[in-house]
């Protein structure tokens, strides 16, 4: 900054005088004021009481950077244990337990869950060793359960009415996820809400590759969905996926939702897609202090 001791007027007519004035600009070290000299030298002015006041204020309020540092890991210790904590939380049951956990009530619940439970398909997953049965929405607390989209918000009578069953092959390899899909999510009048579609695709391809990365948690890096057929509301349909491809910490799964059929008939594709799921780079730590059922969880 230079600080001149003349006003903006006088500067203005030293500027336009025909003499030679400006001389190159000279530093004070005693004062560190700059001046510009003319054929009438500007007398250095010396800093005055604020300036000085003010730069021992900043010298006193100036924070080392040690200290921003330690603040910085504090802050990331503090938060990474609020996650912990409430992802302890939030989870409240196994896979397993999960089995246990659900008894219908309402009549449209009784009907479908007893169809589902019943269906060949079902029977025929629960005889394969290869697969394991859960209900994976049935794994979040029920304080937290009106924070979660497909748990909570889209869930119970007139919407996904019983908590979908799901079969997850061995490894990763492939998912099959049974479901009851009420009236009150559609889109146009009768038919199911097409980005309803694709949040299920979105859980059921990431539910799909959790046993197959390293630390059984993935989140949605892209999805790809194409709709083949209007999605009947009140219908019973049937989400099937599989792993196709695994590289470290991403893997790619395809699937698609098609309608649940009875022995004997042809089943109609209503919706495919594709996608990319990646897990956190943090996972491997949150793997080591959260316990195991989180295992599977959503990101």
């Amino acid at each position: 900054m230079v600080i001149l001791n003349r006003s903006p007027a006088l500067v203005g007519r030293v500027f336009r005088c025909s003499t030679p004035l400006i001389s190159p600009l000279r530093c004070f070290p005693n004062t560190l004021v700059l001046r510009f000299a003319t054929t009438r030298s500007f007398e250095p002015i010396e800093k005055s009481a604020y300036q000085k006041f003010s730069n021992r204020v900043k010298e006193a309020t100036s924070i080392p950077p040690v200290i921003w540092l330690l603040s910085g890991v504090t802050i990331t210790i503090l938060t990474t244990y609020s996650y912990i904590m409430a992802a302890q939380g939030y989870i409240a049951l196994t896979d397993e337990e999960t089995l246990h956990a659900y008894t219908p009530t309402d009549p449209q619940e009784i009907v479908a869950n007893n169809y589902i439970s019943s269906h060949p398909l079902v029977t025929s997953l629960r005889s394969n060793p290869a697969f394991s049965e859960a209900r994976p929405t049935l794994k979040i607390s029920d304080k937290y359960k009106h924070l979660s989209f497909t748990a909570g918000t889209l869930a119970g009578p007139g919407k996904i009415v019983v908590p979908p069953l799901t079969f997850v092959e061995d490894g990763g390899k492939s998912i099959v996820q049974v479901f009851y899909l009420g009236e009150q999510l559609c889109g146009h009048p009768g038919y199911i809400h097409g980005g309803m579609l694709a949040t299920i695709l979105d859980e059921g391809l990431a539910r799909c590759c959790f046993a197959a990365l390293p630390n059984k948690i993935a989140m949605t890096a892209s999805l790809t969905v194409n709709y083949r057929k209007p999605s009947p509301a009140g219908s019973y349909v049937v989400l099937k996926a599989k792993t196709v491809k695994v590289e470290g910490r991403k893997a790619w799964v395809e699937g698609k939702i098609e309608t649940l059929v009875g022995e004997g008939e042809e089943s109609s594709v209503l919706v495919e897609a594709s996608a990319l799921m990646i897990e956190p780079r943090q996972a491997a730590i949150l793997k080591k202090i959260v316990p195991d059922r989180l295992e599977g969880v959503k990101a």
